[in-house]
């Protein structure tokens, strides 16, 4: 088992082992918010960035990019703004959590 190599991956994996440990560790620093934001905006658009992979079968082959993918970096960068920019909209909790769910299970379904 080895690291991934895909980088939004990985900022991924950082982002949600900060997410998850700070609390339980109750460290609570100036600005650890904004810098957790930052690494979401980054994991989402290399996310988002990362090349298609070519696949297909019988000489016909065409790009594809997993659904699930693309939402994930779309709620990543949705939620690291949030933050960087101290803005709301209404329902932007129902917005991230829709989005999130929607991300999970696609996914798990590998669409």
């Amino acid at each position: 088992m080895g690291l991934n190599r895909n980088p939004g991956i990985l900022l991924l994996g950082i982002w949600l082992i900060l997410t998850g440990l700070l609390p339980l560790l109750g460290v609570v620093t100036a600005g650890i918010d904004v810098v957790l934001a930052v690494v979401a905006i980054a994991a989402g658009v290399l996310i988002l960035l990362e090349p298609a992979r070519i696949s297909g079968g019988f000489g016909s082959l065409a790009l594809t990019r997993s659904a699930g993918m693309v939402v994930l970096g779309v709620w990543l960068i949705l939620t690291g703004l949030l933050v960087v920019v101290s803005i709301t909209f209404p329902s932007s909790g129902i917005v991230l959590e829709l989005l999130a769910l929607a991300a999970g299970v696609l996914i798990l379904l590998r669409r």
